[in-house]
């Protein structure tokens, strides 16, 4: 399986519960952060359930270079949207069609110094911008460091 669509299946396996649009789910507690670092696979950064298959956004990086993929559920649109500490960063981004996803699947490539992931990795405040309306992901305390080891693993 290439990388793209092993990628895309992990993601889809992920998301495979999720029912209703993302922002609904944001707003539901008991939502965190997870580092997932698996061998002879790219370092993950998921946001979802823990213990479950409700991930609503995946970043995920090539050590030692300045590129993410970002990977959001139940969003539409051409673009993903991040913003953290008064700074924001705008991913142009395509649709990808999964039969393990329901609600929608949107990716996108940037760069790791891009403002907003810059600013989410010292403050662990990152929002979703979509619609017009705003959805905080704040890493808890609990979650910093999950965070904090993403991403030192791609500055590796």
């Amino acid at each position: 399986m290439g990388r793209p669509l092993a990628t895309l299946a992990a993601l889809g396996l992920l998301a495979a519960s999720l029912a209703g649009c993302a922002h609904e789910q944001v707003a539901d507690s008991g939502y965190r952060w997870a580092f997932l670092r698996d061998p002879g696979e790219a370092p993950r950064l998921a946001y979802g359930r823990p213990f479950s298959d409700d991930v609503i956004l995946m970043l995920s990086c090539s050590p030692g270079a300045d590129s993410v993929r970002i990977s959001a559920v139940g969003l539409n649109g051409r673009e993903i949207v991040l913003a953290s500490n008064r700074t924001e960063s705008r991913y142009p981004a395509q649709r990808a069609e999964s039969a393990l996803v329901e609600n929608g699947l949107l990716e996108a490539r940037g760069q790791m110094s891009s403002p907003a992931l810059a600013a989410f990795q010292h403050t662990g405040d990152l929002t979703v911008l979509t619609n017009g309306e705003r959805h905080n992901l704040h890493a808890s305390r609990e979650d910093e460091g999950q965070v904090k080891a993403f991403f030192r693993s791609c500055a590796a």
